[in-house]
């Protein structure tokens, strides 16, 4: 009996690996011909958030010290470089307008060839900005634009003041370009009050955020300045464990941890795509939607604890060391910040090496458009999910239950690696996002064989996810 049950429990897991493959290739297939732009819901408003946030950057530049902009060029590149991003920015949102008419609606279609005119128009190239003003004459909307425009910046054009001039300048979507053309029309008019408040509240919002790249620099510096001061004074990575040994010590075996893991899979992946599914609004969906990756790990969480932690008398917080009593507070913050700072200054040196050669991120994996475009609450919501149950679940997940299966079949530096290629292939975007994931897992499952703790990549993992979201609210919300 006990042998017929066994081959039963085996075939089960086959088919849930079939299961498992089938959703795998349906929600991460690579090969899908999604790309990029077509995974935003909104692809012209988010591709102009961005740009006028880098525009809007360079405003009252000329008052910013020599070191600043030393340390702008080396994390963005040239003001010139921006300007020429955004414009390709530009034209493949065009771009793809014009090969998904469906999905292009006009008002999208003609804020962007609004915004490109302008950053062309700043760049005083009065060649290229004839031939980009060539293409507005398509209805009545782009041609007090064109007009707005030739009044603006093209002075030899002698083109006499109408009030078509301010129809057209009020056309464009509030930001960035519409505050430059208005601010050109004023100056050209001499009206100096309208053109000192204009020019202010840009200067204000470019001096806003280049003090916010200051804050996250120094920021992550202290981060790393302190982690690195941890590491090499108190030789962190030689630290006997300061918790117990456990689950480590007595794993169990792969054939116990695949089932397990396999079966976690596909209950999670269903209760994500169902909770997805029916959420009936993209800006305002329900608790059950945002908080979707703590509602798909338990099953996961409920499956390890009765199928391998019980038979063994431990529990989640045992076997995974999630206690602080053990350690103590100051040996947990020597040994987490020493692993941050290695993790910050590795994704740094992945990041700026890959953007040196052109294996950056595509654009339009830099913005969230629920975090960018929603209401408050979704941001708080997802806050809680990003920085809370997402360390906490994936470090379980990845860490606790694939990691201990591999380790337990290949050994600990082998499962290390290929739990980090795992890890990074399941948010494979790019070439820069997959070294740095990987990275990431490295570090983090490493921390876990060598202090039998998920705590330290918990804390990570969250302090990570937290930058990348502050970064996100800071410039782009």
């Amino acid at each position: 009996m006990t042998s017929i049950k066994r081959k039963l429990h085996r075939l089960l897991t086959y088919i849930y690996s079939v299961v498992l493959l089938i959703l795998v290739w349906y929600l991460f297939n690579p090969f899908a011909s999604v790309g990029d732009l077509g995974s935003l819901r909104y692809i012209g408003p988010s591709a102009g958030r961005l740009m006028e946030t880098h525009m809007e950057f360079y405003a009252g530049y000329d008052n910013t010290g020599i070191l600043e902009r030393k340390l702008h060029n080396f994390l963005f590149g040239s003001q010139q470089s921006v300007v020429t991003q955004a414009i390709h920015v530009y034209d493949e949102v065009l771009k793809y307008y014009d090969q998904h008419p469906d999905s292009a609606p006009e008002w999208g279609i003609l804020n962007t060839k609004s915004r490109r005119l302008i950053v062309i128009a700043e760049k005083r190239d009065h060649k290229q900005l004839r031939e980009a003003l060539k293409t507005f004459d398509n209805n009545p909307e782009e041609e007090v634009i064109a007009e707005a425009v030739r009044y603006a910046y093209l002075p030899q054009d002698n083109i006499e003041f109408s009030p078509e001039i301010f129809t057209g300048a009020s056309l464009l979507p509030v930001g960035w370009a519409s505050d430059q053309l208005r601010l050109r029309i004023a100056m050209k008019l001499g009206d100096n009050r309208l053109a000192s408040f204009l020019r202010d509240r840009i200067e204000t919002r470019g001096a806003q955020l280049r003090l916010h790249v200051l804050q996250l620099a120094l920021t992550v510096s202290i981060l790393i300045g302190v982690g690195l001061f941890f590491l090499v004074r108190y030789r962190t990575l030689f630290l006997p464990s300061p918790w117990e040994r456990s689950i480590l010590n007595q794993p169990w075996s792969a054939v116990e941890g695949f089932a397990v893991t396999v079966r976690a899979a596909v209950y999670g992946l269903l209760i994500f795509v169902g909770l997805h599914l029916i959420s009936t609004q993209f800006f305002r969906p329900s608790i059950f939607t945002m908080w979707s990756t703590l509602f798909a790990s338990l099953p996961m969480l409920l499956l390890i604890h009765i199928h391998l932690l019980k038979p063994r008398g431990l529990t989640l917080a045992k076997a995974f060391g999630l206690s602080l009593w053990q350690p103590g507070l100051r040996q947990f913050f020597l040994i987490t910040l020493a692993l941050l700072a290695m993790d910050m200054l590795g994704q740094m040196l992945i990041g700026w090496g890959t953007w040196k050669l052109g294996l950056g991120d595509h654009w339009a994996a830099g913005i969230q458009e629920k975090l960018v475009f929603g209401p408050q609450a979704t941001v708080i919501w997802s806050t809680i999910n990003i920085v809370l149950w997402t360390p906490i679940m994936e470090e379980i997940g990845f860490r606790g239950l694939v990691y201990t299966t591999l380790r337990s079949r290949l050994g600990p530096t082998l499962a290390i690696v290929v739990s980090a290629t795992l890890f990074s292939a399941l948010h494979l975007k790019s070439v820069a996002g997959f070294l740095s994931i990987f990275w990431s897992g490295l570090l983090l499952a490493y921390a876990y064989e060598r202090y039998h703790s998920l705590l330290p990549g918990i804390v990570m993992h969250s302090v990570g996810n937290l930058l990348y979201l502050g970064t996100i609210l800071l410039f782009y919300r």
